[in-house]
Formats: C-alpha cells, sequence, structure tokens
C-alpha cells in the first residue's frame, strides 16, 4: 500500500520586503518628529511674540509718561519672562525729536528683536504717537475746572486723591490718622457732609460706607492746587522741580460770615514710575515716601518735586458761595523782594481771552462768588529779587491740534 505525502505550505516575508517597510517606517518617523519640531518652535515663537509685544507695549507707556525716556534707546531685557523663554530680547525705541514740527504729537517706534530656538531671527515693532506736553505743564496750566459728570457720574471737578464711597459720594480725610472725614457729592463735586468718630487707622483711600456713619450737613467747596519751587535764575515755570520747602495755605474771607473757617492742608510730594503685574504706573506720593509704600521693590523717580494743597472752604446759601483770597504761608523761609527771600506768583491762564485774569477759573488774586470746586490754582515760589515769569505759549489740549494758551504767571505776594 502506498502511503500519501503531506506537505506544508509555509508563507513569510522576504528579506527585501522587510527593508521596504523599514524604510517607510523611518520616513514616516522623521516626517513626524521633523512636524513635532516644526510645531514646537512655531509655539515658542508665538510665545516669545507675546512677550515681544509686552515689552514693546510697556517701554511705549512709559514713554507717554514722561518717566525721562530717551528719544533714541537701545537695551537688552533678559528678565526672569526672558529667561524662561530661552532667548535674550533686545528693544530700540526712536522717538521723533523734530522741533521744527508744529503737530502736537511725535511718532514714536518700539522693535523687539530676538532670536528664536532654531536660530532665525525675529522682530517685531509697534508703532504709535505719544503727546509732546511734559507734566510740568500740570503746574503751569490753570485748567477750567468743569462742572460736568465724567466716568461713573463723578464730577471732573473732584480733585485727585479723593476715594470714591459709591455711586453718589467720594469721601477723604484731611490728614493721615484723622478721625474726621469730609464726603463730596460726585455730581456737583460739593462738599455736603462732614462725618466723625471715623476710626484713626483706617485711610483715606480705604474710606467705606460703614465708617460713615456719624455724619452731619456740611456745606463748603474744594480749593486745590500745588506749589512749585524754582531757585534758577531766571526762574523755570515749566520745569520748577526743587525740592519745596515747608509751607501751609491759607484762605483769607473778608466780610464773610462763614460756618466755620476754611481747613487747608499741604503735602510735599514726588512723582514716581514703576512697573507692576498690571502695567506701568504713574503715582505722586509723599516726598519721604519708599517703594515699600506703594507694595513694590523699586520704582523711578521723575525729578518732579512739589508742594500739593487741598482747601475746605466752608459757604453758606443754596449754592454755596464764597469770596475771599488764598495765600501761601511760609514756615521757616520768608517772603519779600531781596535775594535771600522768597517770592510768590500765580500760574493765571486767561481762558476766555478777555485780557484780564477776571474768572475764578483763571487764578484771580482775590476770588468773588465761587460757587464750584476749584483746580489747578497754581503757585510758584522763586527768588524774591527776580520777576515772575511772563507769559509763553503752551499746548493746553494734547488731542486738539493747535490748542494753545498764553500761559503766565503774575506776583501774587508781596
Amino acid at each position: 500500500m502506498r502511503r500519501a505525502s503531506t506537505r506544508t505550505q509555509q508563507t513569510g516575508v522576504s528579506l527585501l520586503e522587510a527593508l521596504f517597510s523599514l524604510l517607510v517606517l523611518s520616513v514616516g518617523v522623521a516626517a513626524t518628529g521633523h512636524l513635532h519640531r516644526h510645531l514646537e518652535t512655531h509655539a515658542d515663537i508665538a510665545r516669545q511674540r507675546s512677550e515681544a509685544v509686552r515689552l514693546a507695549q510697556e517701554d511705549l507707556e512709559a514713554a507717554r509718561l514722561f518717566g525721562s525716556p530717551a528719544a533714541t534707546d537701545v537695551r537688552s531685557v533678559q528678565d526672569s519672562a526672558a529667561l524662561r523663554l530661552n532667548t535674550t530680547f533686545e528693544l530700540t525705541r526712536q522717538i521723533d525729536t523734530n522741533e521744527a514740527t508744529a503737530a502736537p504729537f511725535r511718532s514714536a517706534t518700539v522693535a523687539v528683536v530676538w532670536h528664536a530656538r532654531d536660530g532665525s531671527s525675529q522682530q517685531t515693532v509697534l508703532a504709535s504717537a505719544i503727546t509732546d506736553q511734559d507734566p510740568a505743564f500740570s503746574g503751569a496750566l490753570t485748567l477750567i475746572a468743569s462742572a460736568q459728570a465724567g466716568a461713573a457720574g463723578r464730577s471732573s471737578a473732584i480733585p485727585p486723591g479723593l476715594h470714591t464711597v459709591d455711586d453718589r459720594r467720594s469721601a477723604f480725610k484731611p490728614t493721615p490718622g484723622a478721625t474726621v472725614a469730609f464726603v463730596v457729592d460726585n455730581a456737583s463735586a460739593r462738599v455736603v457732609e462732614q462725618c466723625t468718630d471715623v476710626p484713626a487707622e483706617v485711610r483715606s483711600e480705604d474710606l467705606k460706607a460703614e465708617h460713615l456713619t456719624h455724619c452731619a450737613e456740611f456745606k463748603a467747596l474744594l480749593l486745590s492746587g500745588v506749589v512749585r519751587f524754582s531757585g534758577s535764575n531766571p526762574p523755570d515755570a515749566l520745569a520748577a522741580n526743587d525740592t519745596p520747602l515747608a509751607l501751609a495755605l491759607s484762605v483769607g474771607l473778608p466780610g464773610m460770615v462763614s460756618p466755620a473757617s476754611p481747613w487747608c492742608h499741604a503735602e510735599a510730594r514726588k512723582t514716581v514710575v514703576y512697573r507692576a503685574a498690571d502695567g506701568v504706573h504713574r503715582e505722586a506720593v509723599a516726598l519721604e515716601a519708599t517703594p515699600a509704600s506703594l507694595g513694590v521693590t523699586d520704582w523711578q523717580d521723575t525729578g518732579e518735586r512739589y508742594t500739593a494743597y487741598r482747601c475746605v472752604v466752608a459757604a453758606a446759601g443754596d449754592p454755596p458761595r464764597w469770596s475771599g483770597q488764598s495765600t501761601v504761608v511760609p514756615l521757616g523761609w520768608e517772603i519779600g523782594n531781596a535775594p535771600t527771600q522768597r517770592k510768590v506768583c500765580r500760574y493765571v491762564n486767561d481762558s476766555d481771552g478777555s485780557g484780564a485774569i477776571d474768572r475764578n477759573d483763571e487764578h484771580p488774586s482775590v476770588y468773588r462768588e465761587v460757587d464750584r470746586a476749584l483746580l489747578q490754582q497754581n503757585f510758584l515760589v522763586m527768588r524774591g529779587d527776580l520777576a515772575c515769569p511772563q507769559a509763553a505759549a503752551a499746548t493746553i489740549d494734547p488731542l486738539a491740534p493747535g490748542s494753545t494758551a498764553s500761559v503766565a504767571t503774575v506776583q501774587h505776594q508781596p
């Protein structure tokens, strides 16, 4: 008998096929790796570009603040953010300084350059316009105090430093540590109440409705401004930033029956610029203040010095009115016409073009029938043997091209 043989058919992959499959797999892995590196590089560039835009915006904001930025500046930025992004940013600022240009704005360009992970050079450029008005003009100009309501119904005639309590009221303490506070109506900018038993440890900027419970009606109007000092010859009215001398402000009300004596508070201040998490800030702080008072580690001192004052002038009537004169009271120095003495000049602004300083908001020698808050009633203290600086053209509204006025000082004391 014949036995049938069985054969098993075997199948497999040839060496050639295996090599081809390996080649296809290698190409796929290489393509995937290349795509991953490409996406990672572009993600890095996107993060770096965001940081570059932030740096450029902060530099532009600092330039707008006139915190003494150079018109042309090139510097490297390698802060904690740059270190996290594995690069160093180089910032270049260029501000148009063409004095022949009459426009109220100057063009500003900030470019930030850095190198990406792949070695390519990247760049972000921001262009903007900044006003050609230095903050020193704030001491030289007597701005018209408008009673119109500003943001959130708060009158633009309310001076800086008054804390908003609610939609209707603002409040402030006359001095740090005081147990008295004044309440100001946001719509009219008039003082309407005087509150007692306010906790001494509560600061003006922290006042809340719960602190203003023992209040009585009190009719008064605010008078505020700054006193600047210039010891140069001739005096510089637009850049008077000498260290302030000790002084007080007084408001005389001859022939007027007032329900209470006028109260004034004066404080020497400086202006600083600092960077916080939400951007660049410009603040007026007490002359002896340190960065810790604002909760920061460092700030840039702009060199601006002045004494800020605020007076509460009690008045009768509806609306309340007062007439009188404000004067600078020297503490430890003398007012007179000798070189060793000081002369007090008023910053004035003939805003209505009448040829005379005859309106209360123009800072006259004597106020008459004042019925609203007065801002920017500023003074200049200078050498007693020199004449008060005369008129000079100055821009009063950077948003309105050609908006200029004749700004001058006139002798006030002696």
